[in-house]
């Protein structure tokens, strides 16, 4: 493939003067790479344009609709603290998966210590939550890059519930939502709007914790272990107010786990499972979905 120098100088009447000059491929304008950025099809081609340089990457990661990849391309699987073996030792690390396609290996550059030292609270928009005590990151799970929020406004230490983000991290009005349990008793709602200095904290009088939350229709839902559905507001200020939902009678079933919150194809759906009595081969797990009543 000619070098964009030379495809330059053998058309230089007709070519934007802004494209003019160029040195090589890492010298495309931002413009012309946004344009491409859409027409790839694939995290593995996602992967190869931010990997091609630092400027690619930078371009990639100023990108202002990222958020349209999660409809248009399958989810990854993110699996923390996966065992592996390197020069005689077991280290810690997560595995990425992209299940259409099992057979390929996405790499994932986050620190070994991150999961050695950290809590995985959620994952949102690529990007992991972990926390631990009174601090709160943001991990980037294929380069690695952290993002630290103001430390947590308590004197103790917490423990992570859950987490998620608003929107793409770059996007100008990102905040962070997370769930944390007090080290004394208690849990609160903390909102960090993304490069300010501050949190905002909403004390929960909840008999369950809120272990889930998720954006439905524009609007954020959350989910506790009983479990019982919330809309979560944002302005004027924090807010938390219960669904009166209706459930069908075995999402309680003794042997289910905790259920999930899934947006799938426009529905919000709880997805619960459990495993029968099993023997040492192993264990079917049965999924089932059902639609809360009464949230639209």
């Amino acid at each position: 493939m000619q070098s964009p120098s030379k495809i330059v100088g053998a058309s230089a009447s007709t070519t934007n003067p802004a494209v003019y000059g160029l040195q090589g491929w890492a010298d495309l304008p931002e413009g012309l790479l946004h344009s491409i950025i859409p027409l790839l099809s694939s995290f593995l081609e996602l992967l190869a344009f931010a990997g091609t340089c630092h400027s690619w990457r930078t371009v990639f990661g100023s990108y202002p609709s990222k958020s349209t990849f999660c409809t248009l391309l399958p989810p990854l699987l993110v699996r923390p603290h996966i065992s592996v073996h390197a020069h005689g030792n077991e280290l810690r690390t997560c595995q990425v998966l992209d299940p259409a396609n099992m057979k390929s290996t996405l790499a994932c550059q986050i620190p070994e210590e991150t999961f050695e030292k950290l809590h995985f609270a959620g994952s949102s928009y690529g990007q992991l939550i972990c926390g631990r005590g009174r601090s709160c990151l943001i991990v980037d799970v294929f380069t690695g890059a952290k993002v630290l929020s103001p430390q947590l406004p308590f004197t103790n230490n917490t423990y992570l519930y859950c987490g998620m983000l608003t929107t793409p991290l770059a996007s100008p009005n990102s905040h962070l939502l997370v769930c944390v349990q007090l080290e004394r008793g208690g849990q609160c709602l903390l909102d960090w709007l993304i490069g300010s200095d501050s949190w905002s904290k909403l004390q929960l009088n909840l008999n369950y914790a809120v272990v889930q939350i998720v954006e439905f229709n524009g609007q954020f839902i959350a989910m506790d272990t009983h479990p019982r559905l919330y809309t979560l507001s944002l302005a004027p200020q924090l807010g938390l107010q219960e669904i009166a939902t209706v459930w069908l009678d075995d999402i309680h079933g003794y042997a289910y786990t905790q259920p999930s919150l899934v947006v799938c194809s426009g529905m919000l759906l709880i997805v619960n499972y459990n495993y029968y009595s099993s023997t040492s081969s192993g264990a079917p797990v049965n999924y089932k979905a059902y639609p809360p009543g009464h949230v639209h």
